[in-house]
């Protein structure tokens, strides 16, 4: 199976915890990884992390035990991994244990699955997400996506698939050439819908972007495929926030585009598509839409994606479990 690398530091150490089942690991203060992820590794290696001064001298150690490269890219001042090092510890320690995820016994199917999902996911789920914290957040961990303008679906991935695989085991996983955001029995794609645009509650928007719609039949086909859609209400104040997080991106000139300041969550809803029947009964009933993309900078088309209209999705019987969050 192809290796995925963490997105994020705080993913990072969730994964490498799951490998020698020591529990879940968070990130100390100033975002840095916590030694003790890396000395419960290396007693699952048999190193004695005892001997070993520093967190770094503790990585190399593991690294040599591994067998790979530790380059100076994989640390920084202060007594820092990087991500990149954290990855390739990753990556070649996961390669040592063949690790088998050990599911929880109560769950047995897309059902149950779902159900152990959505009672993390309430725990974990901010009431409020302000767009500056939820950014600057993602920055300090080394989550790759932190200068997405639309944060707030980064930043739930960011909170819940380390999370998840705390909690339950699995993680990433690629079907074809698609990474979905999480596996534990089945693939599960995350996605937060807002409910509506700049133009307020008075305008709803009933369509949440999926994938390509090849990677989605792909899925569905194989094993079956389950969206997680967190929705709720975009909040809009003023260009104070989108010139903010231009200039934290290093980007000058004008600002154009207002931004999301804040996200307040509403629902959380899941759907499951059990076998290419229900995904063609999707298409029929206009639960499934396409969507078009532009064309690539080169002028290659892209290929179309689905777009999922919630309000015909909700009557269907894809629509599986739903939380309201309050």
């Amino acid at each position: 199976m192809a290796f995925i690398p963490a997105r994020n530091k705080l993913e990072a150490v969730a994964r490498i915890s799951q490998l020698t089942k020591s529990g879940p690991e968070f990130l100390g203060p100033g975002s840095k990884e916590r030694r003790s992820v890396l000395d419960n590794l290396g007693r699952g290696l048999g190193l004695k992390p005892e001997l070993f001064d520093s967190k770094q001298d503790m990585a190399r150690g593991i690294a040599k035990k591994l067998n790979v490269q530790w380059t100076t890219d994989c640390e920084s001042v202060g007594q820092t991994i990087t991500l990149n090092g954290l990855n390739i510890l990753l990556e070649s320690a996961s390669a040592f244990f063949n690790s088998q995820d050990t599911l929880t016994e109560s769950i047995v199917d897309f059902r149950s699955e779902a159900s152990s999902m959505r009672n993390i996911l309430d725990e974990i789920v901010p009431r409020f997400m302000d767009g500056r914290s939820c950014v600057l957040e993602m920055k300090n961990s080394d989550s790759d996506n932190w200068r997405q303008t639309e944060w707030q679906g980064w930043y739930f991935e960011y909170l819940a698939i380390p999370t998840l695989i705390n909690r339950l085991g699995g993680g990433p996983r690629i079907i074809g050439n698609t990474k979905f955001d999480y596996s534990l029995i089945h693939p599960w794609d995350l996605k937060v819908h807002s409910s509506y645009g700049i133009r307020g509650p008075s305008k709803l928007n009933d369509a949440c972007l999926l994938n390509d719609q090849n990677s989605i039949r792909t899925a569905v086909k194989e094993i079956g495929l389950g969206l997680v859609v967190l929705s709720g209400a975009p909040v809009f104040n003023d260009y104070t926030f989108s010139a903010w997080h231009k200039d934290l991106r290093g980007k000058t000139g004008p600002v154009t585009k207002q931004l999301k300041n804040g996200f307040r969550p509403e629902r959380l809803e899941f759907f499951f598509f059990e076998n290419l029947e229900d995904l063609s009964r999707s298409i029929s009933n206009g639960s499934l839409t396409e969507f078009k993309q532009g064309r690539q900078p080169s002028g290659e088309a892209r290929a179309p994606k689905f777009s999922l209209k919630l309000s015909k999705a909700r009557k269907d019987k894809i629509k599986i479990d739903e939380l309201d969050i309050c």
